[in-house]
């Protein structure tokens, strides 16, 4: 009897040890999925207060003069935008790889696909500062 009653401990203890451990990797991805949102909400909310630099088609995007509607203050918020665009969408694929982040990236580099392409960006030489993974979609936008 007390080898059965041993056994069904070590049993017990092992499932237990199981669930605990898919539990708390349950956790981490869900912590992982919440603080990719809050980057991409982060964006959203100045996407928010400045749409002529999240759709660019609301403005007029110069890039020979180096103006957005005429401005060069306002060229140089639109590159600022576009960095902290990348850089969260970047940090959002890397904490949630496996979700949807990686189409919702496609989509919202595509509104600057005209600025990615430019010889102006080329030469800036900005995709060294991002992830590999992020430095191949942007040349994605580059070649579409």
């Amino acid at each position: 009897m007390t080898t059965v009653w041993i056994t069904f401990l070590e049993w017990f203890a092992s499932i237990s040890a199981l669930v605990a451990v898919f539990l708390t990797v349950t956790q981490m991805q869900g912590n992982r999925t919440h603080h990719a949102a809050l980057h991409y909400i982060s964006q959203c909310d100045v996407a928010m207060r400045e749409p002529q630099f999240s759709n660019p088609e609301l403005g007029k995007l110069d890039l020979r003069d180096k103006t957005f509607d005429g401005r060069p203050d306002q060229f140089e918020r639109y590159e600022w935008y576009v960095a902290r665009l990348v850089y969260s969408l970047d940090a959002a694929m890397r904490l949630a790889p496996f979700q949807q982040w990686t189409q919702v990236a496609k989509t919202q580099l595509a509104s600057h696909r005209q600025y990615f392409a430019s010889d102006y960006y080329a030469k800036q030489d900005y995709l060294k500062h991002y992830s590999a993974r992020m430095r191949r979609m942007i040349q994605q936008q580059r070649a579409a």
